[in-house]
């Protein structure tokens, strides 16, 4: 189970859910508070957006160009599909516009639509998705000359490299990393720290919520669960509740058991799985202060 919706890159002072083109009938949403999600923001006033059921279905150019028009700064839309795939958008007030998908074989295995090569191009034997990527990765050179174009009128220099590097690449495990990857490469500052206060807290976990600070993240937490020997376990510590954890053990038979506690003992749960897969993304999302994760499991209490 995966996420399914989109994100939204702009430069405004204003929040993304007031700007006036929400004003129309077409495009009302009645309860915005429930359809906008702010990510942390970038300094110079970057701000990303995760937009839930909002965005009216194909029309995505005129969403785009609407908000260029009404924020004058370059815009990307990301549109997820189950986490599997991820769909970006990017546009400029001058012109600049490009388009990419994220995790190139996934985009293959969800038969997107390519431009056919002559038959002396496709070698033998090929298959329809096999030609997919193949046209998705000879892209990619382009795309990132046009997306470091787009970050350029923006006013950084982008990576071209590690643009390159972010198109051609699977996702591991969640498409929507890679967005966030790209905007990395296009040389927008990282995001602002989050504040100590617990009270202001934006993740749907408790408020507070935050990790000890040698909790691995990203690769580091990856290598860690890949790296579990039978019997071997890794705890995760929330830094703000002391009976707040999250952990994995591989047991000798090669069953991954993972457990959380959410502060008390009846929020303390069990489960067990095969797909280490699942097991990296459920403890990165932990770490993340997400809690829709849980929904990939069928929990057992042990709070008794």
């Amino acid at each position: 189970m995966g996420y399914s919706g989109d994100f939204v890159l702009l430069r405004s002072d204003s929040s993304l859910s007031d700007l006036r083109i929400f004003d129309d009938p077409e495009w009302c949403v009645e309860d915005r508070a429930e359809h906008f999600h702010e990510c942390r923001p970038r300094p110079g006033g970057w701000q990303t957006f995760q937009v839930h059921d909002c965005l009216p279905e194909n029309d995505d150019d005129r969403w785009l160009s609407r908000l260029v028009t009404a924020t004058g700064s370059p815009v990307m839309i990301a549109s997820v599909v189950d986490s599997d795939v991820c769909y970006v958008r990017g546009l400029t007030p001058s012109g600049v516009a490009w388009s990419a998908f994220l995790d190139p074989v996934m985009a293959a295995d969800y038969a997107v639509s390519v431009p056919p090569p002559s038959q002396d191009e496709a070698p033998p034997g090929e298959t329809d998705s096999d030609r997919r990527v193949r046209w998705l990765l000879a892209d990619v050179p382009g795309t990132a000359e046009r997306i470091a174009l787009w970050a350029a009128e923006s006013g950084f220099s982008a990576d071209r490299e590690a643009l390159r590097g972010v198109l051609s690449r699977r996702a591991r495990p969640f498409a929507e990393d890679l967005f966030f990857e790209l905007i990395d490469a296009c040389g927008l500052p990282p995001a602002e720290p989050g504040t100590d206060d617990p009270a202001a807290s934006d993740t749907p976990a408790h408020p507070g919520h935050r990790p000890e600070p040698n909790c691995p993240r990203g690769a580091r937490l990856e290598a860690a669960v890949l790296n579990l020997p039978r019997g071997g376990h890794l705890v995760l510590q929330c830094a703000a509740e002391p009976d707040c954890h999250a952990q994995v053990r591989l047991r000798p038979n090669g069953v991954y058991q993972l457990e959380y506690r959410d502060r008390s003992p009846a929020g303390h749960c069990r489960t067990q799985t095969l797909s280490v897969d699942k097991v990296i993304a459920a403890l990165a999302d932990w770490a993340a202060g997400e809690i829709a994760w849980r929904d990939a499991f069928q929990w057992d209490s042990i709070g008794a």
